[in-house]
Formats: structure tokens, sequence, C-alpha cells
């Protein structure tokens, strides 16, 4: 795989800049609404928590004299109209929205085992909590549905770079063992953004990644962070995920990697790699000659996806 480099310089492309991101009152989301700040970004971000959102705007603003502003919105992603209100809020205070970034997730809790070994006849007639794929994946659909129409506006004509990028995980491709919903819902991430990549590119004029970190040091990963320290392994930290995050809004092109969109970046010990151009080229090793020479076929002629919605086209 080819290594992917988080390129600070290119931030200050995003000087004077509208992004809306989710999830940034805490842990890897906080990281990059500070980093968006510093680069003189106008950041709208949601997040629930709103003690700690609002502490995140205190501590900013207090430090930063430069032209950007940060304010954010209380958001429970789970809602589809919270992400209407959202965008809707970002784009009445600054006219126009030009990049969003889908931050916001949660993972599996101990008391949350869909697969509990103790599960018997009467306990498994309660329902569980959908709390994970609510927002891991559902939210993530209503919050790239409702950008992909706000980044559009006022940008017909296609001058200005829009993008959308997707906070995944290393469980958006590789087995996790124990992460029952979390890992599906990530798989979930980078099947959307495989789905759409073509589709925004031609239909909306939008480019679209993922970011794909395996165990980073934050609240969320406090249960398990001992495992990678005793297997020498080295996490990541919360910046160097929030830099990736980052390069991919900044940059349209790389010279490595050519148009930045349809892209996973993972993460691991605070370097970065691109893994789906090469898995795309490697397709014959694991699929064979005659499957991969068909998938090309099918993939050339359903271009940019439009056949499924309107067969016509």
């Amino acid at each position: 795989m080819p290594e992917f480099y988080p390129v600070q310089s290119s931030f200050k492309a995003l000087r004077n800049k509208v992004v809306v991101l989710t999830g940034g009152a805490n842990g890897i989301g906080e990281y990059v609404v500070e980093t968006l700040y510093r680069a003189g970004a106008h950041v709208v971000f949601g997040d629930i928590d709103v003690t700690a959102c609002q502490s995140v705007v205190d501590r900013l603003c207090s430090k930063n004299s430069s032209s950007a502003t940060l304010s954010f919105v209380c958001t429970d992603v789970r809602k589809y109209q919270d992400n209407i209100a959202l965008f809707r809020f970002a784009y009445e205070k600054h006219g126009r929205i030009d990049h969003a970034l889908s931050v916001a997730g949660v993972t599996e809790k101990p008391d949350q085992n869909w697969f509990d070994p103790k599960l018997d006849l009467s306990s498994i007639t309660t329902a569980p909590s959908t709390d994970m794929v609510d927002v891991n994946l559902t939210g993530v659909l209503y919050f790239t549905r409702v950008a992909a129409v706000y980044l559009r506006q006022g940008n017909e004509d296609r001058t200005e770079d829009k993008s959308i990028c997707i906070l995944g995980s290393v469980a958006s491709f590789k087995e996790q063992g124990g992460l029952f919903v979390y890992q599906p819902t990530k798989h979930g991430v980078l099947g959307l953004v495989r789905s759409t990549r073509k589709f925004f590119d031609k239909v909306h004029g939008i480019r679209i990644n993922t970011v794909c970190p395996s165990l980073t040091r934050t609240r969320m990963s406090t249960p398990v962070i001992r495992i990678w320290d005793e297997q020498g392994v080295r996490p990541n930290d919360p910046q160097a995920v929030a830099d990736y995050v980052v390069t991919l809004t900044s940059i349209a092109n790389d010279p490595y990697v050519g148009s930045v969109t349809g892209l996973a970046v993972f993460v691991e010990g605070n370097k970065g790699w691109e893994i789906e151009k090469d898995l795309d080229k490697c397709d014959v090793a694991w699929l064979g000659q005659e499957m991969s020479t068909n998938a090309a076929k099918i993939e050339a002629a359903l271009a940019s996806g439009t056949a499924w919605s309107n067969p016509k086209l």
C-alpha cells in the first residue's frame, strides 16, 4: 500500500472556508475542530454534549484572534431533523458550506453484548439497543444525504472544491473480534464511500473520502488501550488522525494518488496508507481472472451508478 502523508501546509487552503462537522466536542472530533479553526476556517460543529461543546468554543476562541469563527449546534445525529438544523444554521450564518465531516461515533459498552452467552429464552425477548447503528451508520447516512444538497448550493459551475469526509475505522475492512455491532456499522461507512464516490463526482461535483484509524487514544478507547500497550503496538494520537481528516478535506489532488476522492486512508501509529487503489489493482489475486474481468465489465457499465435509480440513463 502506498503511504499517505498528512499535508499540514495544505491546511491554509481552508482559510475562510465553511466547514460543518459532527462529533466535535470530544476525542478526535475536538482535535479536528481545533485544527480547522486554527487554519482559519469558519467551523460549525454539532454534538449532543452541550457542556463540552461550549468548553471547546470558550477554550479556542480565547486563544485565536484570526478571522476564523466557531459555532456549535446541539445535535443528535440519530435524528434526521437535527442534521437538517445543523446544516441550515451554518448555511444561514455563512451563506454557503464548503466541506462536511462526519466524525461522531460510539462503540460497544460492556453491558451491550448482542450475543451475550447469558442470554436465555426469557431475556432474548427484550430488544437490544440500536444506538451504535443509529449513530455510526444511520446518522452518517442522514448527514451525507443532507450534506450533498447543501454543498452543491451556489456551485452549479463546479468551480469550488466541495468535499465530504467520514470517520471510519480499521474495523471498516479488518476483522475486529467482539465488535459485533460497531464493525458492521464501520463496514457500512466504507460501503457508503465506495457506492457514492463516482456518483457524487459526476452528479454533485463533490469529493468523498474516509479515514480509517486503528485504536486512537481517546476516552472511547480507555477500556482496551492496555492491550495495545502490552503488545507494543503504538496507538494513534488523536491529533494525527485529525491531520489526515483535514488533509483529505483541504487537497483535491495528490501527486501520488491523483484525484483525492473515493480514498480510504488507514492510520496506525500515526502513519497513513491509502488502501482502495491498491485493493482494486490486486483483485485478480483474490477474485481470479474470470471474476475480476466480469466485475470490471459490470463496474464500467454501471459507471456512476445512476442506472440503479434510473434504468434509462
